[in-house]
């Protein structure tokens, strides 16, 4: 062991030797702001943030097994098998810039030269969403074991609506896994808090959300208008994987959903569904044994376009291929390859173009699993039976995907270039910036009769440029009367009716500063 230690600090002397020129953090810093701190900061999810050097300096050693395996940017699709929107691989020179800095003694250098730090809003989608739907608040119950939970909201929409976009906002991203966002007619999914709620409820398939994911949105465009449909009398359901050791915390959750307008036509209904699936007695990975699992599935009857791609498996998995083909020609559609394969970092991959998949193909994946000692992420050690099941310890093969029926001309259709001008999507700039000093806030008295006084800490500058909003249970805004008073807010009850109700503060740029929870006696 010392000799190694040993061979390791020679490597490292000789290569801040041949860079000819020590790096420091000013100049990596704005490769980790490219590639890094979307995940890396204060609310990301990510465990330490990169936008300072005090933060990131104690993880460096970490960085550099997470840059030589590949885990990090966590971006598992092989883009030389098929390109998707929103990729993120790291290119050879940043993290080659990356490794030298670290080899060269991971330098701070002068504070004063550092480029300045990406700002980054609460929301990823601009604008005022049609409904803001808060779940209901409960504490977590995974204590030894990861928990899971469903809760369901009622929609209350009076007439069918159809999903334009939507965002997962979560006070706390760490004290949540993933979550799986269904919807269904009223009555339909039931609420269970017993941490057990292994499978998921709801015949609408909404999406998929964990930290660092980007919000939901669907093309609008005269080419293509696209969106899921709800019932007019529905709910809106969440199965929420809460990580063990978080039993106790709060989960507070709201989802902003953006709706199509009443009436609006030409919207082409979007399809969720997981043709590839393998639940047979025989998926065993025995301890040490690397193996692959195979599944096949028809196609549907009628042709369709491929939006989005969802593999999903457990810890031991290494990696995913999927791809349609035609058995009699043996044509073969690529739809998705992961060579890395990472349970931590699941997410929808969005197709640059909708792919077309005739009616005559088949589906087919691939997963590769590796219950070896040499696979880090195995759960167990020294290594053990693992076999099918919903546990996080357990393994699964379930591959998904998101389409739309087919029309002539929609693989030619450009996602990307739709998506990139969507005025709902909020890009970024490390000019932008939004109010850094409010970190909380207290309503005092709560609950409250028929004033109260909500307090920043510290106290708001520039109050009158702020704006109060108040919401109920269902989502639905609430008129309110206030006045701004020496950096605080004093609200009246006015005609506000008895109960639990939620309220934000926002910029005049509709930046969220701050939020928090009202009950009026």
């Amino acid at each position: 062991m010392v000799l190694q230690r040993s061979l390791f600090f020679v490597l490292l002397t000789f290569a801040s030797i041949c860079n000819g020129q020590t790096s420091t953090f000013n100049d990596v810093a704005p490769i980790l702001y490219k590639n890094c701190t979307n995940c890396h900061r204060s609310g990301g999810g990510a465990p330490f943030s990169m936008l300072s050097y005090n933060s990131i300096s104690p993880w460096t050693t970490s960085m550099v097994h997470a840059l030589q395996h590949g885990e990090m940017p966590p971006w598992g699709a092989d883009t030389s098998y098929m390109h998707f929107i929103n990729e993120r691989p790291i290119s050879q020179s940043d993290k080659t810039a990356l490794l030298n800095w670290i080899y060269d003694g991971a330098l701070e250098g002068n504070p004063a030269l550092l480029p300045p730090a990406p700002i980054y809003p609460l929301y990823q989608l601009k604008g005022v969403p049609d409904t803001i739907i808060q779940m209901t608040l409960f504490k977590s119950n995974a204590s030894y074991d990861d928990a899971y939970n469903t809760l369901v909201v009622p929609l209350n929409l009076g007439q069918i609506r159809y999903i334009r976009a939507l965002e997962l906002v979560p006070s706390d991203p760490s004290l949540i896994h993933h979550t799986v966002i269904t919807a269904d007619t009223l009555g339909q999914i039931a609420i269970d808090t017993s941490g057990s709620a292994l499978s998921i409820s709801g015949d609408i398939g909404i999406g998929t959300w964990a930290p660092g994911s980007m919000p939901i949105v669907y093309p609008n465009d005269p080419n293509l208008k696209i969106g899921i449909e709800l019932p007019a009398n529905g709910e809106i359901a969440m199965n929420i994987h809460t990580p063990k050791g978080t039993s106790g915390q709060w989960i507070d959750i709201k989802i902003r959903l953006y709706l199509y307008p009443e009436n609006e036509v030409g919207i082409r209904p979007v399809y969720d569904f997981v043709p590839l699936q393998y639940w047979s007695n025989n998926f065993q990975i025995q301890a040490g044994q690397v193996k692959t699992f195979s599944v096949e599935e028809d196609t549907p009857q009628q042709p369709i376009s491929i939006f989005s791609a969802f593999p999903h498996s457990h810890q031991i998995c290494t990696e995913i291929l999927n791809y349609a083909y035609q058995p009699q020609t043996n044509d073969t559609i690529p739809l998705i390859k992961i060579d890395r394969w990472d349970f931590e970092h699941q997410e929808y991959y969005y197709f640059k173009n909708l792919v077309k998949i005739p009616p005559s193909y088949k589906f087919h994946a691939d997963h590769t699993y590796d219950n070896t000692s040499l696979n880090h992420h195995n759960p167990f050690n020294p290594p053990q039976l693992i076999t099918v099941g919903f546990s996080t310890d357990n393994e699964m093969l379930f591959d998904g995907f998101q389409y739309i029926d087919y029309q002539i001309g929609d693989e030619l259709i450009n996602i990307d270039s739709i998506l990139k001008s969507d005025p709902l999507i909020n890009y970024l700039s490390v000019e932008e910036s939004r109010p850094q000093y409010v970190t909380t806030s207290l309503v005092m008295p709560n609950p409250v009769d028929q004033k109260a006084t909500i307090n920043f800490y510290p106290p708001l500058v520039n109050q009158e440029s702020h704006i109060l909003r108040l919401f109920n249970l269902r989502g639905e805004q609430i008129q309110i009367d206030y006045d701004h008073l020496n950096g605080a807010i004093e609200i009246s009850r006015s005609n506000i009716s008895s109960g639990v109700y939620f309220y934000e503060v926002v910029t005049d740029k509709d930046v969220r500063i701050v939020s928090g929870r009202i009950v009026f006696s």
